[in-house]
């Protein structure tokens, strides 16, 4: 039995968000969520591994919710979805996506 490739936990999120790429954007839907990374339903043959991303997001914030594009690059394709693996968050974005974990789906 393979163990947990990500550091912190994963939460299931069912939320539309959208990437980025140089050859364009595409809508899909996030299977889940943690602060290392993604995976999402999607398959889009433009998407290889180590592909550099952006992912836009929504997350809570105290005025309700606020976007977030997170740099990323893609880590791992396959029939169950696209894994992407976050680049550095800016401090702001990070506490939005504490919170959003934390608290859980909304």
């Amino acid at each position: 039995m393979v163990g947990e490739r990500r550091a912190s936990t994963r939460k299931p999120v069912d939320q539309e968000v959208m990437i980025y790429h140089e050859q364009g954007h595409r809508l899909c839907k996030i299977r889940d969520l943690s602060m290392q990374g993604a995976m999402l339903d999607l398959g889009w043959g433009a998407l290889t591994r180590e592909v550099p991303v952006e992912l836009a997001i929504s997350l809570p914030s105290i005025k309700g919710r606020s976007s977030h594009r997170l740099p990323a690059q893609v880590s791992r394709v396959s029939t169950a979805g696209t894994a992407i693996k976050f680049s550095e968050l800016n401090s702001y974005t990070r506490e939005a996506m504490q919170r959003y974990l934390e608290a859980g789906q909304r």
